[in-house]
């Protein structure tokens, strides 16, 4: 390992256990979007770990494990922007699949208290070595959360795959999702349980049909770390092209 990656890499660690007041998870759910966002001129390292299982009712499909990592921007106490790229892995082969331009906007500023909080997201995620075509997202997420610490967050949005932004023919693609979780402070400002639901509907130029999974996750935050760990589960008497699993592993550390 060379001198500067050793630096780099003591930096990292040096940050990650400096002595700072602890915050609760910005992020209790593996897959909803919530409405906290990184403080004003903060940048944070953020990386997922997540995979699909294989789906009964697709006996050929492998199962898929993704790697997602990337920056993210505190630009205003109203705006974060996140700049990560994808890759993805079966036991054929590893390969980069996309990078993207994730940008949040929340509609009350950071440190308002308000229990009721608004964001929104849009993205565009620029596909390579997959048959996916680039496409545009958009969530609305609203939370609530008591003066207990329950936390109640519904996250509405759409993915519109445009396949002319590669030079391909075909239709429009437009698929619609939904997620809703609730999560209860275990230990305050530290650790945190959550359950949470998450679906997806083809409306457009997509074929196979609707997914939907349940799950639970568990996050801790200490110092200037956090980690959301949790699993969801395919409800695939629904739809037997629904993976049975899918496990995600968020961690994060502010520089």
């Amino acid at each position: 390992m060379s001198a500067v990656r050793c630096f780099v890499l003591l930096g990292v660690l040096t940050l990650a256990v400096l002595p700072t007041p602890a915050e609760a998870g910005r992020r209790p759910f593996i897959w909803v979007y919530d409405t906290e966002i990184v403080p004003k001129g903060d940048v944070e390292l953020e990386q997922w770990l997540w995979a699909k299982s294989r789906a009964p009712g697709v006996p050929g499909r492998t199962s898929n494990y993704w790697v997602w990592w990337g920056p993210v921007f505190g630009l205003t106490q109203r705006m974060e922007l996140a700049l990560p790229f994808q890759v993805v892995a079966t036991r054929d082969r590893t390969q980069l699949e996309s990078f993207d331009a994730d940008l949040r906007l929340r509609l009350n500023p950071r440190g308002d208290d308000a229990p009721w909080q608004g964001l929104l997201r849009v993205a565009y995620h620029h596909t390579i070595h997959t048959q996916q075509p680039p496409r545009l997202d958009a969530n609305l997420v609203q939370s609530f959360e008591t003066e207990g610490g329950l936390r109640l967050v519904l996250d509405l949005g759409a993915q519109v795959g445009l396949p002319a932004l590669r030079g391909q023919e075909g239709p429009v693609r437009l698929l619609g999702t939904y997620a809703a979780g609730v999560s209860y402070p275990i230990v305050e400002d530290e650790l945190r349980a959550s359950l949470e639901a998450f679906g997806e509907l083809p409306l457009q130029g997509i074929e196979g049909g609707q997914h939907h999974f349940v799950g639970a996750d568990l996050a801790w935050t200490f110092g200037r770390t956090w980690v959301t760990l949790g699993v969801l589960v395919g409800l695939t008497p629904l739809s037997p092209e629904t993976p049975q699993f899918m496990p995600r592993l968020i961690w994060a550390v502010v520089l």
